[in-house]
Protein backbone atom coordinates (compact mmCIF):
# COMPACT_ATOMS: atom_id res chain seq x y z
CA UNK A 1 0.00 0.00 0.00
CA UNK A 2 1.50 3.24 -0.53
CA UNK A 3 -0.04 7.16 -0.60
CA UNK A 4 -0.03 9.04 -3.82
CA UNK A 5 0.15 12.86 -3.16
CA UNK A 6 -0.39 15.13 -6.24
CA UNK A 7 -0.80 19.18 -6.90
CA UNK A 8 -0.69 21.60 -9.79
CA UNK A 9 -0.51 25.04 -10.34
CA UNK A 10 -0.78 27.06 -13.34
CA UNK A 11 1.92 29.20 -12.19
CA UNK A 12 1.15 33.14 -12.71
CA UNK A 13 3.14 34.35 -15.41
CA UNK A 14 3.22 31.53 -18.22
CA UNK A 15 -0.59 30.95 -19.48
CA UNK A 16 -1.08 27.62 -21.29
CA UNK A 17 1.61 26.15 -18.90
CA UNK A 18 1.44 24.53 -15.07
CA UNK A 19 3.82 22.69 -12.99
CA UNK A 20 2.74 19.35 -11.31
CA UNK A 21 4.47 17.67 -8.19
CA UNK A 22 4.07 14.31 -7.43
CA UNK A 23 5.11 12.54 -4.00
CA UNK A 24 4.99 8.94 -3.28
CA UNK A 25 5.07 8.02 0.40
CA UNK A 26 4.94 4.67 2.22
CA UNK A 27 2.65 4.21 4.67
CA UNK A 28 4.35 5.15 7.72
CA UNK A 29 5.24 8.70 5.62
CA UNK A 30 8.57 7.72 4.53
CA UNK A 31 8.88 9.47 0.88
CA UNK A 32 9.77 6.38 -1.49
CA UNK A 33 10.06 8.84 -4.81
CA UNK A 34 9.10 12.32 -6.34
CA UNK A 35 8.49 13.89 -9.22
CA UNK A 36 7.92 16.98 -11.21
CA UNK A 37 7.59 18.05 -14.61
CA UNK A 38 5.44 20.91 -16.35
CA UNK A 39 2.39 20.32 -18.82
CA UNK A 40 0.16 22.16 -20.34
CA UNK A 41 -2.88 23.78 -18.46
CA UNK A 42 -5.07 26.74 -18.45
CA UNK A 43 -7.16 26.60 -15.03
CA UNK A 44 -6.10 25.58 -11.71
CA UNK A 45 -8.63 22.76 -12.42
CA UNK A 46 -6.93 21.50 -15.10
CA UNK A 47 -3.29 21.52 -13.98
CA UNK A 48 -4.67 19.31 -10.75
CA UNK A 49 -5.64 17.00 -13.14
CA UNK A 50 -2.59 16.91 -15.00
CA UNK A 51 -0.54 16.41 -11.63
CA UNK A 52 -3.27 13.64 -10.78
CA UNK A 53 -2.33 12.22 -14.48
CA UNK A 54 1.68 12.10 -13.71
CA UNK A 55 1.07 10.29 -10.53
CA UNK A 56 -1.26 7.52 -11.70
CA UNK A 57 1.47 7.05 -14.77
CA UNK A 58 4.08 6.88 -12.35
CA UNK A 59 2.39 4.65 -9.68
CA UNK A 60 1.50 2.47 -12.52
CA UNK A 61 4.69 1.32 -12.69
CA UNK A 62 5.36 0.41 -8.81
CA UNK A 63 2.36 -2.12 -9.38
CA UNK A 64 1.10 -1.56 -5.83
CA UNK A 65 -1.70 -3.19 -4.94
CA UNK A 66 -3.67 -0.62 -3.39
CA UNK A 67 -3.30 3.27 -3.66
CA UNK A 68 -4.19 6.19 -1.08
CA UNK A 69 -4.37 9.04 -3.82
CA UNK A 70 -4.39 12.63 -1.25
CA UNK A 71 -4.87 15.99 -3.14
CA UNK A 72 -5.68 19.20 -2.23
CA UNK A 73 -8.43 19.67 -5.27
CA UNK A 74 -11.32 18.73 -3.50
CA UNK A 75 -13.26 19.20 -7.38
CA UNK A 76 -10.98 16.31 -8.67
CA UNK A 77 -11.17 14.18 -5.52
CA UNK A 78 -15.15 14.15 -5.61
CA UNK A 79 -15.05 13.56 -9.28
CA UNK A 80 -12.82 11.11 -9.59
CA UNK A 81 -14.72 9.17 -6.84
CA UNK A 82 -18.32 10.03 -8.95
CA UNK A 83 -19.84 12.27 -6.35
CA UNK A 84 -19.58 15.21 -8.43
CA UNK A 85 -20.24 15.59 -12.33
CA UNK A 86 -17.39 16.71 -14.87
CA UNK A 87 -19.26 19.66 -16.38
CA UNK A 88 -16.32 21.91 -17.59
CA UNK A 89 -15.20 20.68 -21.17
CA UNK A 90 -11.78 21.01 -20.97
CA UNK A 91 -11.74 18.53 -17.58
CA UNK A 92 -13.65 16.08 -19.43
CA UNK A 93 -10.96 14.63 -21.30
CA UNK A 94 -8.80 14.78 -18.87
CA UNK A 95 -11.10 13.19 -16.14
CA UNK A 96 -11.39 10.09 -18.80
CA UNK A 97 -7.32 9.83 -19.20
CA UNK A 98 -7.37 9.40 -14.95
CA UNK A 99 -10.07 7.03 -15.21
CA UNK A 100 -8.51 5.11 -17.37
CA UNK A 101 -5.60 4.92 -16.15
CA UNK A 102 -6.80 4.67 -12.54
CA UNK A 103 -8.89 1.37 -13.85
CA UNK A 104 -5.36 0.06 -14.49
CA UNK A 105 -4.49 -0.09 -10.94
CA UNK A 106 -5.81 -3.37 -8.43
CA UNK A 107 -8.19 -0.53 -5.87
CA UNK A 108 -7.78 3.17 -5.55
CA UNK A 109 -8.66 5.42 -2.56
CA UNK A 110 -9.33 9.05 -3.10
CA UNK A 111 -9.22 11.73 -0.42
CA UNK A 112 -9.56 15.42 -0.10
CA UNK A 113 -6.96 16.67 2.24
CA UNK A 114 -6.24 20.25 3.70
CA UNK A 115 -3.82 22.49 1.68
CA UNK A 116 -1.69 22.55 4.58
CA UNK A 117 -0.84 18.71 4.53
CA UNK A 118 0.11 18.96 0.85
CA UNK A 119 3.50 21.43 0.89
CA UNK A 120 5.68 19.02 -0.40
CA UNK A 121 3.93 18.32 -3.78
CA UNK A 122 3.00 21.58 -3.77
CA UNK A 123 6.52 22.68 -3.17
CA UNK A 124 7.08 20.24 -6.04
CA UNK A 125 5.01 21.81 -8.71
CA UNK A 126 6.08 25.15 -8.34
CA UNK A 127 9.61 23.72 -8.70
CA UNK A 128 8.43 22.82 -12.15
CA UNK A 129 7.91 26.10 -13.14
CA UNK A 130 11.38 27.70 -12.27
CA UNK A 131 11.02 27.24 -8.37
CA UNK A 132 9.64 30.45 -6.81
CA UNK A 133 11.67 32.63 -8.80
CA UNK A 134 8.15 34.61 -10.00
CA UNK A 135 7.56 35.05 -6.04
CA UNK A 136 11.31 36.54 -5.45
CA UNK A 137 11.71 38.35 -8.04
CA UNK A 138 7.67 40.72 -7.11
CA UNK A 139 9.24 41.02 -3.78
CA UNK A 140 12.57 42.40 -5.02
CA UNK A 141 10.55 44.74 -7.32
CA UNK A 142 8.35 45.64 -4.52
CA UNK A 143 11.09 46.41 -1.81
CA UNK A 144 11.73 50.09 -1.02
CA UNK A 145 15.15 51.66 -0.09
CA UNK A 146 15.40 51.63 3.98
CA UNK A 147 15.81 55.84 5.02
CA UNK A 148 17.98 55.97 8.15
Amino acid sequence: MVILQVDGTPGAEQRGVAGVGVVVRAMNGRVLTWHCRQVPAQTCNEAEYQALIVGLEVIARQQPTTVWCVSDSRVVMDQMTGRCNVHAGPLQPLHAQAMALARQLPRIRYIAIPRAWNRLADALAWEALGGRQQLMQGVIRQEQPVRE
